[in-house]
């Protein structure tokens, strides 16, 4: 299907009565393939008068040389300044055609919308606007998958206590242990000293002397 995306190459030669020798000129380097030349004869022709069908030449010209830029901007100058609407419905053909090569499916398709309004019974632009469609089609899912959200995992369950909180933990239960263990200390320690006191008795006091 490849074949479809042709561009219209062959450069229109009719013009008004006031065409010049640079347009003749221009034409004559096209066919023979040296289009530096060709281009230099239209850039020459459009610096005396605005003509979209030298515009459109000089578009197919651009476009043989692959530069794509610039040929798309030679299309577009002839749609807006041409009043003929098969020249337009070219003019449109060929925008579209660089743009779907380059990728642009988006504008690609609604330029070949237009220009199959202009012109309903053109196979060529129906086909290539059907390949347009499919591959921005193909592109969709994989564009929805890269935008789509990583799901997020699960709670885990609660996570067992990381070894420092494990220690502190165990350092406030030796504390505790320890206020416990004094406190039995010093009840054993009052309680002996309180049977030393029993046993060896309360000491008298000195008798006067006389």
């Amino acid at each position: 299907m490849r074949y479809l995306l042709i561009i219209h190459l062959l450069f229109i030669s009719f013009i008004t009565k006031a065409q010049k020798a640079d347009v003749v000129i221009g034409n004559s380097y096209y066919k023979e393939g040296d289009y530096d030349k060709a281009e230099e004869a239209y850039q020459k022709a459009l610096i005396k008068k605005k003509d979209p069908v030298v515009q459109y030449n000089l578009g197919n010209t651009f476009y043989k040389k692959e530069n794509t830029k610039e040929a798309i901007k030679s299309f577009e100058e002839a749609v807006e300044t041409t009043t003929d609407p098969e020249l337009k419905s070219k003019a449109l053909y060929n925008k579209g055609v660089l743009l779907h090569k380059n990728n642009q499916l988006k504008e690609a398709i609604e330029v070949y919308k237009q220009a199959l309004r202009i012109s309903p019974d053109d196979d060529e632009i129906r086909k290539n606007l059907q390949l347009a469609l499919r591959a921005q089609k193909k592109q969709e899912p994989q564009k929805n998958k890269e935008q789509k959200p990583k799901p997020k995992p699960e709670k885990e369950k609660k996570e067992q206590p990381k070894p420092q909180e494990q220690k502190q933990q165990q350092s406030r239960i030796t504390r505790k242990q320890a206020e416990q263990y004094l406190k039995a200390m010093e009840q054993k320690e009052k309680e002996l000293q309180e049977k030393m006191q029993k046993k060896v008795g309360v000491p008298s006091q000195p008798e006067k002397d006389w």
